[in-house]
């Protein structure tokens, strides 16, 4: 058994671990290096992999908002390694993307410019770029490393018809913040679809999957500061923030706790009684251990592990 597969056995290693790797991580981006392998989800994947799934998230991005095409001035958060949805959205009727990112995730720029040429070739859309496939050479899009969504949609005024991401909102420090200034960016009409993931990302693999909420407050904001790991921010509070919100939206569950995989994106009420007792059985065996504020919440919050933020601005 290797190093790694030791620490991850324990609790309070695994704690260790992050606050040690949270403070290198802080070192690293105060001498401004940004790279990061998070996000890398196209690395060594075949383009036909990448291909099918950038076109799949793309078309999430379309079902959830209800829509057929994305037009006008699009922000994607978090898009990663690759600006392959970007690149959709642009040859399917939206004028500009402002791709925004923390951080700038390591890519190899040969598999980046396959995937860009099979895409246009899907798409018949090869006057997109100026000159070989690359994100430096594609007409519409603009990236914005090295910022913060939290500071993105603060400090800039651009005016935006949608903004997008997946699994991205669960990394930032104050997605509620960054949620009020993003409503504020929306054009009257706009769109906001966030896909959020609300686990742990395996911080505490082969442990319940909600051990990552017995962590007391203090502990857990210094094992994830820098890093952008899981900010423990659940369902109550996006529902709390889109009632108290001048938006018209709906948030739809994805994911359970103790259910694998995804299920069919509902309402708490239509989702399959057998498989919400399942989520609900597996939250009380952990949720006397849970620090006292997430103790106090309602287990069916606790028991949601995934959802479909979309809100329209009236």
């Amino acid at each position: 058994m290797d190093l790694r597969s030791l620490v991850k056995k324990s609790i309070l290693a695994s704690c260790l671990y992050y606050l040690a790797d949270d403070w290198r991580i802080g070192r690293k981006l105060s001498r401004g290096d940004l790279e990061t392998t998070s996000g890398t989800r196209h690395a060594d994947s075949a383009v036909n992999v990448s291909v099918d799934y950038i076109r799949r998230v793309y078309n999430d991005y379309r079902t959830y908002a209800g829509i057929r095409k994305f037009r006008g001035i699009i922000g994607e958060i978090g898009p990663g390694d690759n600006f392959g949805v970007a690149m959709l959205l642009l040859a399917n009727g939206a004028d500009a993307v402002h791709a925004i990112d923390r951080y700038y995730s390591k890519r190899d720029s040969i598999e980046q410019r396959h995937i860009y040429e099979a895409l246009a070739a899907q798409e018949n859309a090869a006057t997109l770029f100026d000159g070989f496939p690359s994100e430096d050479t594609m007409r519409g899009l603009h990236y914005h490393p090295g910022i913060a969504a939290e500071e993105y949609f603060n400090r800039y005024d651009h005016h935006f018809d949608a903004i997008l991401s997946r699994a991205v909102l669960e990394h930032l420090y104050d997605p509620i913040s960054a949620l009020n200034d993003m409503t504020n960016a929306l054009k009257p009409g706009g769109q906001l679809v966030h896909r959020i993931d609300l686990r742990d990302h395996g911080m505490f693999a082969g442990h319940h999957s909600l051990t990552f909420l017995t962590i007391n407050d203090s502990w857990y904001r210094r094992m994830t500061a820098q890093s952008g790991r899981p900010n423990r921010v659940l369902v109550n509070h996006y529902r709390n923030w889109l009632d108290q919100s001048s938006l018209n939206g709906e948030i739809r569950v994805t994911r359970l706790a103790g259910v694998d995989g995804e299920i069919r994106p509902s309402i708490w009420k239509d989702i399959d009684q057998e498989q919400r007792n399942q989520a609900l059985d597996y939250v009380t065996q952990i949720q006397n251990r849970l620090t006292k504020t997430y103790r106090s919440i309602d287990p069916k919050d606790l028991a949601v592990t995934g959802i479909i933020l979309v809100a329209t601005k009236p």
